[in-house]
């Protein structure tokens, strides 16, 4: 009982060692200020390095744009910045190798008029293979140029274009007057050709592109026809015939020489017409279509018979009325309403009845009758620069 209690007062004074250590070491690691993280692993560390691997490039790649962005805008602002600076269209200044198309207009028209000049000419010359820009108003003084201009004198145009090089410096030109401005479609192409060759203006004229002026120019025509004549008064049917003939025409006035002639056999009302003419024409306008009043000179014979035969041969005068249309080309036509007014009759001086024997004189009485053929025609006419001979 003794040890037992003894055993118990050891015990007690004592201190367990296992449990106080055991307490102590409980305290030390829940403390705080002492905690200790285990170490970390392989896997862990190799994300955390991906991660700020990928961190990096997305700053890398938005940095990139923002470069990008900025070098885009600097570059689309420039040809502003220098227009702002020179006042000169970006036409002008943005490619110094081809040749600007500089619109002169020094007498205020209409800048459509103007504009879709220089515009037809300078489309022209490209079509020749000469590089040129497109219509601008002000070019650097040493540019290479073609200056289109369009000047007005009363009611005529005057389309002009000029190779400059450096501006004010003539290298070559062509001119050509036009009747309306709308004639720069057909010009502006002869223009270009012209310049380009080093030919003349009037040299290029082909039937599709005649202007007003080709028409100022001595014009020579070969005349074909068919013809229809008639006597007024006369029974007769109408006589079927030709013409033939030469013509020489300007925008207004004209002269020709014809041969006419026309027939009809039928037994019982025959009659027969022809005629030499020389004469001259008035045109009403100078348009593709244009009327006509005409007259001249003419040597004249006919035949006509009824009841008996008449016939005659004789100078006289004529007059005309007409229409010519599609003047501005090569081919044309011309309808033409002719009256012939001889100076003679036809007549007939054989025996026929008594009662025309004048016994007086002693000799048979003639017959006349006063004939003035009419005419109808509707005639070819081609261009015969051979015929012309001044």
């Amino acid at each position: 009982m003794l040890r037992a209690s003894q055993n118990k007062s050891v015990n007690r004074g004592v201190p367990n060692r296992s449990r106080n250590s055991n307490q102590t070491h409980g305290v030390v690691m829940n403390s705080p200020a002492v905690f200790i993280q285990p170490p970390k692993t392989i896997a862990s560390a190799r994300h955390a390095a991906t991660t700020h691997i990928m961190r990096g490039r997305n700053m890398a790649w938005h940095l990139g744009r923002i470069a990008f962005i900025v070098a885009w805008i600097a570059i689309a602002s420039e040809p502003i910045l220098a227009q702002d600076d020179s006042g000169v269209p970006p036409a002008a200044q943005s490619d110094t190798t081809r040749a600007s198309c500089l619109i002169h207009n020094p007498f205020n028209i209409a800048e459509p008029d103007a504009q879709t000049s220089a515009l037809l000419v300078c489309q022209a010359l490209r079509s020749r293979g000469i590089d040129v820009g497109e219509p601008v108003y002000e070019v650097p003084d040493t540019a290479n140029v073609y200056r289109v201009g369009v000047h007005f004198l009363g009611d005529a145009v005057l389309l002009r274009v000029s190779h400059e090089v450096p501006v004010g410096t003539i290298i070559r030109e062509r001119q050509v007057r036009l009747a309306s401005i709308e004639e720069a479609f057909d010009a502006a192409g002869r223009l270009a050709a012209a310049l380009e060759s080093e030919e003349t203006v009037e040299s290029t004229a082909t039937m599709e592109t005649l202007i007003a002026e080709d028409l100022a120019a001595d014009i020579s025509l070969w005349a074909l026809g068919l013809v229809a004549a008639v006597a007024p008064g006369e029974n007769a049917t109408p006589a079927p015939g030709f013409l033939l003939g030469w013509h020489y025409e300007t925008p207004r006035f004209g002269i020709f020489a014809d041969f006419l002639f026309a027939n009809n056999e039928k037994e019982e009302s025959r009659f027969q017409y022809g005629t030499i003419t020389i004469g001259g024409r008035y045109f009403l306008n100078d348009k593709a279509i244009a009327p006509w009043i005409s007259g001249g000179a003419s040597m004249l014979f006919g035949t006509r018979s009824d009841e008996f035969e008449q016939d005659g041969t004789g100078i006289g005068v004529f007059g005309a009325v007409g229409l010519e249309v599609l003047r501005f080309n090569r081919n044309r036509l011309a309808l033409e309403l002719r009256l012939s007014l001889p100076f003679s009759k036809l007549s007939h001086d054989e025996y026929y009845f008594d009662y025309n024997f004048d016994f007086e004189n002693g000799e048979p009485e003639t017959s006349d009758r006063y004939v003035a053929p009419m005419s109808l025609s509707i005639t070819y006419l081609r261009d015969a620069p051979w015929l012309s001979w001044w």
